[in-house]
C-alpha cells in the first residue's frame, strides 16, 4: 500500500492550515465555556490569541531571498504566539486563566495535526527518499518516493491531543496538566524530525534546535504566566 498525490494546479496547503486554525480555536472556546469562562473572555481571548497567534508564525517563517519575501506558516511560532496570547489575555481579564490555558494547549495538538494534512498535499516537510510500504510518492512538484513522514505527524499528534484533552477534562489542576501535556509535546516532535528529508543525520540537527528553542520559550511563557498571574497548584 502506498500511498499517491496527485498534481494539484493550486496548492491546497493555505485552505488546510487555515480551516485546522479555526478548528482548534472553536475547541478552545468550546472548552473555556465547558469550564465556565466568560462568554466576553471568551471572544476577546479568541481574537488576541488568534492575532498572536498568526503575527508570531509568519515573523518566524517569513524569508528574504534574492527571489523575494517567502512567506509560511510556522508551526513552532505559532505555539509560542499562542501562548503570549493566552498570557497577555490572562493580564487583561483575569478570568479562570488556568483553565483558558488549558483548553488551547489542549487544543493545539490537534490544531498541528491536523495542519500535517496540508504539508502531505503539499509536500512540504516529507520525509527520507523511500520505496517501501506506506510510501507518500507525488507526481507534482516533489516528485519522488518518501517515507511517509506527515502521516506519523499526524497520528502522533492526534494521539497526543486525545491524551491533553483527557488531561484538562479529568484533572482538577489545569497547571499540571498544560506542565504534563509540554512535557510530551515537546519530545514528540523533537523526534519526529529525524523522519524529515532536511534532517542531516546528525545527533541534533538545525530544526531540532529550532525545536528546543521554541520550547524553552514556550515554558518560559508558562512560568511568565504561572508567577505574573500567581496561579497556584492545588
Amino acid at each position: 500500500m502506498v500511498f499517491n498525490i496527485p498534481a494539484f494546479t493550486r496548492s491546497p496547503y493555505t485552505p488546510v492550515v487555515i480551516a485546522s486554525v479555526f478548528i482548534g480555536f472553536g475547541l478552545a472556546a468550546f472548552l473555556m465555556r465547558r469550564f465556565k469562562v466568560d462568554k466576553k473572555t471568551v471572544g476577546f481571548t479568541s481574537l488576541l490569541t488568534f492575532i498572536c497567534t498568526l503575527v508570531i508564525s509568519l515573523m518566524i517563517s517569513t524569508k528574504f531571498t534574492e527571489g523575494g519575501i517567502t512567506i509560511g506558516f510556522s508551526g513552532l511560532g505559532a505555539a509560542c504566539g499562542m501562548v503570549l496570547g493566552v498570557l497577555i489575555s490572562g493580564l487583561i481579564f483575569k478570568d479562570k486563566s488556568d483553565c483558558v490555558m488549558a483548553s488551547y494547549v489542549a487544543s493545539a495538538p490537534l490544531m498541528y495535526g491536523l495542519a500535517k494534512l496540508g504539508c502531505l498535499f503539499a509536500g512540504c516537510c516529507h520525509g527520507k527518499e523511500y520505496h517501501g510500504p506506506f510510501a507518500v510518492i507525488y507526481h507534482g512538484s516533489e516528485h519522488g518516493s518518501y517515507f511517509p513522514a506527515q502521516i506519523i505527524d499526524m497520528i502522533a499528534f492526534l494521539l497526543i491531543f486525545v491524551f491533553s484533552l483527557i488531561l484538562v477534562l479529568k484533572m482538577k489542576n489545569k497547571v499540571t496538566a498544560v506542565i504534563l501535556i509540554i512535557a510530551v509535546t515537546i519530545p514528540v516532535r523533537f523526534l519526529l524530525e529525524y523522519l524529515k528529508y532536511y534532517h542531516d543525520g546528525s545527533l541534533i540537527a538545525p530544526g531540532q534546535i529550532s525545536v528546543l528553542a521554541a520550547g524553552v520559550v514556550a515554558v518560559l511563557l508558562i512560568i511568565i504566566w504561572k508567577k505574573v498571574l500567581n496561579i497556584n497548584y492545588h
